[in-house]
């Protein structure tokens, strides 16, 4: 039921979007349950993406901006210290929503338990660099923190929706991380309360490029640092499991950047750090090196 108690702050950052803000940003408008504000953050773009933003002229609208590119985690907190709703949503500004994501979440949250106070929906991924599209539909246990030691296939950057209290407890986004950021503040929250998860894809996530290697490399180490002595205390198994899966991280960000060896080593460190990662682990290296001995190794093939 909408009341003034569930009022709604979307936050979008923006680094260079001229082409696709105005997508998400309709995406927002067009909701069956509307948000009460917009807050783009433009975080030092040169091509226009405020102008974008400007002439859209819908009063929802609040344009902030960082003089310099702080990157997505500063933009999302600079949005969530401005943001006046009780609930807190993030969408990138190359995605975008399907009409009911709001509604559908916003009622599931308002029906569930007090200790879950954050929900992310299944979403599609329209990949360009192969044309291909894809269904995540995750269930309810992928929403735990022991699912976090495999790392985050949520999308929470375009599907979180959550209480804004919440993070005077759990603490913003973590600046300091190029990327992976999301799910490092997920790991936090996760540990205080529980995810709610609906498996409908009620999100399209546009992949039109890789991820840096630099940006992952870091970021993976700053993880590293902040997290591996919790997720070792709380077991020894647990521990090698996230150990493993930076080693993924890291090993996918090589094969993107067409470093092949450092790609193979890093894999076989996932293994030895733990080798009963599963059939999709396999599956997916052996899908990578059967395209490249196929000469997938082109640039932009996943």
């Amino acid at each position: 039921m909408r009341t003034a108690a569930n009022a709604i702050s979307v936050i979008i950052p923006a680094f260079n979007r001229r082409d696709t803000i105005e997508r998400a940003i309709a995406s927002v408008l067009a909701q069956t349950w509307p948000p009460d504000e917009i807050l783009v953050v433009d975080d030092g773009s040169t091509d226009g993406t405020a102008e974008a933003v400007r002439v859209l002229g819908d009063k929802r609208i609040r344009l902030l901006r960082h003089a310099h590119n702080r990157g997505a985690a500063a933009a999302r907190n600079t949005g969530i210290e401005a943001a006046k709703g009780d609930w807190i949503a993030f969408l990138d500004s190359d995605d975008e929503w399907d009409p009911h994501k709001l509604a559908r979440q916003l009622d599931a949250l308002i029906a569930a338990p007090a200790e879950m106070r954050a929900g992310v929906t299944g979403y599609v991924i329209r990949d360009y660099r192969t044309g291909e599209e894809r269904r995540l539909c995750p269930a309810p246990s992928d929403g735990t923190l022991a699912a976090m030691a495999w790392g985050c296939p949520l999308g929470p950057g375009s599907t979180l929706l959550v209480r804004r209290e919440v993070f005077a407890t759990v603490g913003l986004l973590d600046p300091a991380l190029p990327r992976l950021e999301d799910w490092e503040w997920l790991m936090r929250y996760l540990s205080i309360y529980t995810l709610n998860v609906l498996p409908e894809p009620l999100a399209i996530v546009h992949k039109v490029g890789d991820p840096s290697l630099a940006r992952v490399t870091d970021a993976v180490s700053r993880i590293r640092a902040k997290h591996r002595t919790d997720w070792y205390r709380r077991s020894w198994l647990d521990g090698r499991k996230f150990d493993s899966t930076l080693f993924v991280e890291e090993a996918a960000a090589h094969y993107y950047a067409r470093d092949f060896a450092s790609a193979a080593i890093l894999s076989l460190r996932a293994l030895i750090a733990y080798p009963f990662r599963g059939i999709r682990f396999v599956a997916l290296l052996w899908h990578r090196a059967r395209r490249l001995l196929q000469g997938g190794e082109r640039a932009g093939n996943p």
